[in-house]
């Protein structure tokens, strides 16, 4: 009798334990546990959305590679969990490196939001187009460029000479396409015949530019003195202006950074930003060479 209610206890314990161990099927929406915490469908989407559009198809495209992202993600669960065990919450290089990332995300939100009470309408940028198309001129060229080399015996005299020389047989009606061929030293360039395509105002300094967009149609240039050689220039086209469409982010873009700056201005003065320039230099003196 002992021995058979010793059989029936020792029974009784095994189906408890088989009972306690026995693993009980996830909910549907659950995809992994870690421990106590559950990384769900909707936590997965929600990762993948952060991921650039490439990436979301990249890993989206297969359940290996789903599958490859959701590991990912459980082992930053896992090194997270481990670090904040450790402590590392606590650590001080931890704290700095939290205190200057908040600021950043600070400064981030807080300038979209005033860009966006900046914003520009139609009107502003159009008047700006009107009033300052000179900003805006260009003017289709070719070029041939000389270029001095004193190492190779080119000195600024002989450069000059040749260019002059290539200036002179351009501007007699010779193909500027085949001089530039035959003696330009831009080879970028000189595979074209010498054709650049556009060029702005601002390009070179101010007595070169005022010259290059005098040009008419066809007109060749003397030759410039530039950094490196010399430069002659033939007009393609007469000088004109983009159309509003090619230009009407980069104005919204000016005038949206003059409006920031103003703003930013105005805070420096509000917040008594005082600037001792004349102190830089203790720093770059300091600093090993």
């Amino acid at each position: 009798m002992r021995i058979l209610i010793l059989i029936l206890t020792i029974g009784f314990i095994f189906s408890c334990n088989n009972s306690n161990n026995e693993t009980k099927e996830a909910p549907s929406d659950i995809l992994a546990l870690v421990g106590s915490e559950s990384i769900t469908k909707d936590d997965l989407r929600d990762e993948l959305n952060k991921l650039s559009y490439k990436q979301r198809s990249i890993y989206s495209s297969s359940p290996e590679k789903l599958n490859k992202f959701l590991d990912t993600h459980i082992n930053e669960k896992v090194l997270y969990n481990e670090a904040l065990k450790r402590g590392f919450e606590n650590r001080g290089d931890i704290q700095e490196e939290i205190d200057r990332y908040k600021k950043q995300l600070i400064i981030k939100t807080f300038g979209k939001e005033i860009l966006g009470e900046l914003e520009l309408n139609n009107d502003d940028i159009t008047m700006y187009y009107d009033q300052n198309k000179k900003e805006f001129e260009r003017i289709q060229i070719s070029k041939i460029f000389i270029k001095t080399n004193p190492e190779n015996g080119i000195s600024s005299e002989s450069a000059l000479s040749k260019a002059e020389l290539v200036s002179s047989k351009a501007n007699a009606g010779e193909s500027f396409e085949e001089l530039a061929l035959e003696y330009s030293d831009d080879p970028i360039s000189k595979k074209k015949g010498g054709k650049v395509g556009y060029i702005n105002r601002g390009k070179f300094p101010q007595q070169i530019d005022n010259e290059i967009f005098e040009l008419k149609e066809g007109e060749i240039t003397k030759p410039f003195e530039v950094q490196g050689g010399y430069l002659i220039i033939k007009a393609n086209q007469e000088p004109d202006f983009p159309p509003y469409g090619q230009v009407e982010r980069i104005i919204r873009s000016k005038l949206t950074n003059e409006r920031l700056l103003n703003y930013i201005n105005g805070l420096r003065e509000q917040w008594g930003v005082r600037v001792y320039k004349d102190r830089l230099q203790e720093i770059i003196k300091s600093e090993p060479k």
